[in-house]
């Protein structure tokens, strides 16, 4: 085997994750390349897949209680109970 090749592993919940970081109304805002819409609907898909395969799914917020705001509401809502 190459010394390459040596490190290439699948990819499973058991070796990978999917990390949603700052997805706040505020931030999102920001986003130019994308429509809003377009974006939140990639974002809420992307969670709800991670949980349908089993990967675990981490989402977090900076200065949720201040400056950015919570967590755009439709990414909550596609969390799994009890996140």
């Amino acid at each position: 085997m190459s010394e390459r090749g040596k490190f290439w592993e699948p990819v499973t919940g058991e070796n990978a994750a999917v990390v949603l970081l700052d997805h706040q109304a505020a931030l999102l805002s920001g986003v130019r390349d994308i429509p809003l819409c377009e974006l939140k609907h990639n974002v809420v898909a992307l969670a709800r897949a991670a949980t349908v395969l089993d990967i675990p799914l981490v989402v977090t917020t900076t200065a949720a209680d201040s400056m950015w705001g919570p967590t755009a509401p439709e990414l909550v809502q596609a969390l799994p109970a009890g996140q």
